[in-house]
This record gives C-alpha cells, sequence and structure tokens, in this order.
C-alpha cells in the first residue's frame, strides 16, 4: 500500500491508500533536542496499524527547507524501514497543465500538484488555483491548460508573525491572534464595533486583524478581476480555493466570483502526478 506525504511548512499532511481519511501532525519544534524522535512518536500511529502493517511505498512532496527534510526522511526510516520513498519534483508539463516557468524546479511542488488537480475538476475554463496556507498562493491556468504565472501572499499566521520579527513592539498585541483569539466587544458575536461599521479598529489587536484580513481580501479580488478580464475570451475564470484557511479565504472573496471551495488539491494532485510520472 501507498502513502501519500506533503510537508508543508506548518503542518506533515498524508493519506494512506484505501483508508478513508487524511492525517496531519505539526512539526517538532525547532528548539526540540530530539527532533526527529518526536516527529517519529507523531507519525508512527498513523503510519502503522494495529497489526503492524505499514506502507511499502512512500510518495512525498515538500516545500520545506533541508534540515526538516531530513527530520522527516530520517524518522520515516526509522518508522517503515522497508519501505521505498520516492520524492516528487515538478515536471515541464503533465496532467493537461504546462508549468510557466523557465526552470519547473523553482515551482512549488505544492503549486503544480493544486494546479493538475483543479484542472481536472474544472475543465476548458480559465482557473485560478488558490492554496491557503502558511503562505497563500494564487496560479493562473487558462483554458489549454498553459500556467500563466502566479503569485504568494504571506497568510494570516505569517503576516502576524512576521510583524513580531520586524517589528517587536507589537508583540503583546499579535500575541492574543496567534494564540487564536479574537477580538470581542461588549455584542458578544466576536466582532469589534469599529470592525463592522466601517472596517476599522479602535485598538492595537483590532488593527491588526482587520489589517491581515483587508490585505488578503483587497489582493486576492484585486487579482482575480485583472485575470478575469484579460483571459474573458477564454470563459468566465473558476476559482478553486483549497488549503487549511480555504474557507476563511473563500469568505472575503468577491461572490461575483465562480468560487469553489476544494479538499486537499495537493494529495489528491500527488496521486495524480505519482501514476503519471512511474
Amino acid at each position: 500500500m501507498n502513502c501519500y506525504i506533503d510537508a508543508g511548512n506548518s503542518r506533515i499532511k498524508g493519506r494512506i491508500a484505501r483508508r478513508p481519511e487524511p492525517f496531519a501532525v505539526t512539526w517538532p519544534d525547532p528548539d526540540e533536542p530530539d527532533a526527529v524522535g518526536a516527529l517519529a512518536t507523531r507519525l508512527e500511529p498513523l503510519l502503522v496499524d494495529d497489526k503492524g502493517r505499514s506502507p511499502r511505498q512512500i510518495v512525498l512532496a515538500s516545500v520545506v527547507e533541508p534540515t526538516r527534510r531530513e527530520w522527516l526522511e530520517t524518522a520515516l526510516a526509522e518508522i517503515c524501514p522497508a519501505a521505498k520513498r520516492r520524492w516528487l519534483s515538478v515536471p515541464k508539463k503533465c496532467c493537461h497543465v504546462r508549468v510557466a516557468y523557465p526552470e519547473p524546479a523553482r515551482l512549488g511542488i505544492d503549486r503544480f500538484c493544486a494546479m493538475i488537480e483543479a484542472r481536472t475538476r474544472v475543465e476548458e475554463r480559465p482557473l485560478a488555483v488558490i492554496n491557503a496556507g502558511t503562505a497563500v498562493t494564487l496560479d493562473v491556468l487558462d483554458a489549454d491548460g498553459q500556467h500563466r504565472g502566479g503569485l504568494i501572499l504571506p497568510g494570516w499566521r505569517a503576516q502576524l508573525e512576521g510583524l513580531r520579527s520586524a517589528a517587536p513592539g507589537l508583540g503583546d498585541a499579535i500575541e492574543p491572534l496567534l494564540a487564536g483569539k479574537a477580538p470581542t466587544d461588549d455584542s458578544g458575536d466576536g466582532v469589534p464595533e469599529a470592525t463592522r461599521q466601517l472596517g476599522l479598529a479602535v485598538d492595537t489587536t483590532s488593527a491588526l486583524d482587520v489589517g491581515r484580513h483587508w490585505l488578503l481580501a483587497a489582493g486576492v479580488n484585486e487579482m482575480l478581476a485583472v485575470w478575469r478580464e484579460s483571459l474573458a475570451e477564454q470563459g468566465e475564470l473558476a476559482v478553486v480555493i483549497a488549503g487549511g484557511d480555504a474557507e476563511r479565504l473563500a469568505g472575503l472573496v468577491d461572490p461575483a466570483f465562480d468560487v469553489r471551495p476544494e479538499g486537499d488539491l495537493v494529495l489528491d494532485g500527488m496521486v495524480r502526478l505519482a501514476k503519471a510520472r512511474r
């Protein structure tokens, strides 16, 4: 049986063939004295069943730095020593998608897998593929499957972490948001009154919260409008959104667009790419 693992910046997501549900674990803290051991402890119960059976082949896609990739390699070797490990790479063309990058290897494998899976779900129309995770990636395909290029924005959490590093004085205001505590007012509905009325805030934590939403809403909607106009002769632009923050981002997109929140495009695309590139 095969296992497919998408090693992202925040989490390691995976799926084992013939098992219905995907799994996900977080990376160990960089300061963890035995990061490999901690990772193996998290992954082993997901990869080895109660009868001791484990995958024969593990197909991997990763956008992380070499250190964490090495952690994952070592942990998998400990858990499934007999399993063949296969790392996917981005080809120039596959599964009806042609990559725009002059050097395809420089395109994130997660973006490519998301594109080829989205293309199979939406055919013969211009297509915007958005993956909302640590980074929010946007890629455009024309109706013929030619990748026109894309862009990358910082996701909700990445915006806060970047500001915390660049502007330490905002740290106290940022921490509640990183802990998942949204600013509240006396109405009890979790939405600041100023935000509700004007999209403005009257305290720093709320200002950060509103600002990160406006940044993504403005950036995504503006670019979708540009792409829709430039590809209008090929048909109506479809917008496919996936990733951990897919529903959150979909709520910010102008309802005039044909928006389709999807499941995990990357894992499904990995299966498709692995079969096509045997």
